[in-house]
Parts: structure tokens; C-alpha cells; sequence
């Protein structure tokens, strides 16, 4: 079967950052699939461009590619199967925070698997979603329980930290859209997911995530370093 040939049979998608687990993934759908025609991507930005992404018949993928990570990877995941409707998504990775674990299993057709199981049982799952059954491996349930946390922090995405740094210099979400030129429904967006990562529920708890590294660099408390760009410490 030639990959990216459209046939009369089913299309699927394919995405996963490395290689070698890329092309694992591929023998194993065509084995336990075979009239599936599959197209491999090795990002999500290559993969969004594919014109048959949204009307695959199954979308199979990793949470994180070389430069998004997982936290983003989730949130992607999540519009992408608002959009493609019932037609079954599968995420398959090896470790996924809790709390992501929990975002994806909300949506009736998002399955997780584990890329350490079996071939054999991959495909028994697989068989499994494509009944319209939602499959979360137990492995990779057990494999989270056991290593994630419950003050996991979770990276932000560039227009979060471009929030979280106004935010903490006295901006309110209507003046951050201004000075962004964003709407507010996306700056507060932008806010309920930082949040959300960070795990707080309001902003003192916000600002306390937040170090003062020196006149140039702000650090959350996970770790993440980033620039700061204000030139002012107050609106």
C-alpha cells in the first residue's frame, strides 16, 4: 500500500515527532488495518495542513512533536475533534499528565492508548475504537497514577506568558487586548488556560507562581524561564 495514495478505502492520519516511533506506528495500523490508506506527518503544523485531516476516517497521534509539548499538544487535540465531530481520534504516547489524561477522556471519541503496549493489544484496542467503543489504556492510566503529581505545573505557550507578564505588571485583560491587539474573549481565553496549567484559581495565586529573576527575566516556578518585554512595571 502506498502511503498518501487515496484509494477507494478508509484515510487515516498519522502524527508523531520521532522517527522511528513514526514509521513503528505506521507498520502496525497497516498490519491491523489494512484498508486503511494512512498519511504520516512528523508535527502538528505539518499536519494540520493535510486537506484530509478533518474528514479522516481515524486521526491517531502523539501529544507533543519537537517543538510543541504536551499541554499544547492536548489543547490542539481537543479543537481538532471538536471540529472532526464522531470520527474517532487516538492519542497514543507514553506518559500523559493527569490532568490531560482527564481533559481527553471527556471527549466520547478520544481514545489513549500506550505506545508501550503490545502490538497485539494495540490492534485488539484499535479494533475496539473503530466500533465507536472510547478505549483508555489501563497501562498508561497506571503509568500517570504513578508519575504525575498533583503540583505538576505544565509549560505556557508564548501568548500565555505574553499574558501572565502583563497580568503581573497591573494590566487588565481589556488593556492586554489592546496593547496585543487581541480580542478579549482570547486574552481571557489565554488567562482561563494559564490558569488552568498552573493550577490556581485566582491571581494572587497566579502572581505567586511568578520570580523576578533580575531587570530582564521573569521565572514561573516550574521552572520556565522567559524575557520580560514591558518597559514599564505598571499600566
Amino acid at each position: 500500500m502506498k502511503l498518501g495514495t487515496p484509494t477507494q478505502g478508509k484515510q487515516g492520519v498519522v502524527m508523531h515527532g520521532c522517527t522511528f516511533s513514526r514509521i513503528g506506528l505506521m507498520h502496525i495500523l497497516q498490519r491491523h488495518l489494512p484498508d486503511f490508506t494512512f498519511q504520516a506527518s512528523a508535527s502538528f503544523g505539518e499536519m494540520a495542513r493535510l486537506s484530509t485531516l478533518t474528514q479522516a476516517d481515524l486521526v491517531v497521534s502523539d501529544i507533543r512533536d519537537a517543538e510543541r509539548n504536551a499541554a499544547y499538544g492536548v489543547d490542539w487535540l481537543e479543537w481538532l475533534q471538536n471540529i472532526r465531530g464522531n470520527q474517532p481520534l487516538v492519542v497514543i504516547t507514553e506518559e500523559l499528565p493527569r490532568h490531560q489524561l482527564a481533559n481527553l477522556s471527556r471527549q466520547s471519541f478520544i481514545s489513549v492508548l500506550a505506545l508501550q503496549a503490545s502490538e497485539s493489544l494495540l490492534g485488539q484496542q484499535l479494533q475496539q475504537v473503530l466500533t465507536g467503543t472510547q478505549v483508555i489504556s489501563p497501562l498508561l492510566v497506571a503509568l500517570t497514577t504513578s508519575s504525575t503529581s498533583s503540583s505538576e505545573l505544565y509549560r505556557l505557550t508564548e501568548a500565555e506568558l505574553q499574558v501572565i507578564e502583563l497580568l503581573h505588571a497591573g494590566y487588565s485583560v481589556t488593556q492586554i487586548a489592546s496593547r496585543l491587539c487581541r480580542s478579549v474573549k482570547t486574552v481571557s481565553t489565554h488567562k482561563r488556560h494559564l490558569m488552568h496549567k498552573l493550577q490556581v484559581s485566582n491571581e494572587i495565586e497566579l502572581f505567586a507562581r511568578v520570580k523576578n529573576l533580575n531587570e530582564k527575566t521573569y521565572c514561573l516556578d516550574n521552572g520556565q524561564q522567559f524575557a520580560k518585554h514591558l518597559r514599564y512595571s505598571s499600566p
